[in-house]
């Protein structure tokens, strides 16, 4: 049974004002620190639960690299932060008591399809069965088959390195990445491709 939060502690300063430092540096996205929408991703698919300080949604990449050049800032350097897609991890990998980025609001495009060459672009956020409808009419698809597919995000796929039933044959997420665009701690944007 996952044990209950009995109360609904306070968000700390330091992370209203670092909320209070993204919106005046021109972050575009959303932030929440209502105990609803903590309590909310609070949990994902494991058997743990962590109430998080505050929740950002990021609208794009330059968000992210905002969020990430503040994170930086000595005086902002203590606090932790999570990204997070569709919370179906089984390990808890998408819970902390810091500051959640969820990537699934608003980074969910599919940016390009080229099935001449039989590759994709895709934000963070997009579901795997999102991806997979995108693609039935090349005759393509996205491996492995998993049971959260509904649900699961590119992203976290990547981040956990997922596999499901048919990795034997289709291989894991690893196997079928060509390149990843990351934010690094400080802002930079690191291409892999």
């Amino acid at each position: 049974m996952i044990p209950q939060i009995s109360q609904a502690p306070g968000v700390v300063q330091l992370v209203l004002n670092f909320l209070q430092a993204l919106e005046q540096q021109g972050f575009t996205g959303d932030t929440a620190t209502s105990y609803a929408d903590r309590l909310t991703m609070s949990t994902d698919n494991s058997i743990y639960q962590l109430l998080p300080d505050a929740v950002v949604f990021p609208r794009s990449t330059a968000d992210v690299a905002l969020l990430a050049r503040l994170a930086a800032e000595p005086r902002f350097t203590s606090l932790i932060f999570t990204p997070r897609g569709g919370g179906t991890g089984t390990n808890g990998q998408a819970l902390n008591q810091g500051i959640i980025v969820d990537m699934s609001r608003y980074m969910n495009r599919i940016i390009e399809i080229n099935p001449e060459e039989g590759w994709v672009r895709v934000e963070a956020g997009v579901i795997k069965d999102q991806l997979n409808q995108a693609l039935k009419p090349y005759g393509y698809f996205f491996a492995p088959e998993l049971s959260t597919s509904n649900r699961a995000t590119l992203g976290g796929m990547i981040n956990t390195d997922a596999s499901g039933q048919g990795s034997l044959v289709y291989g894991k997420t690893s196997d079928h990445v060509l390149g990843i665009r990351a934010v690094l701690l400080g802002g930079d944007i690191l291409d892999t491709q």
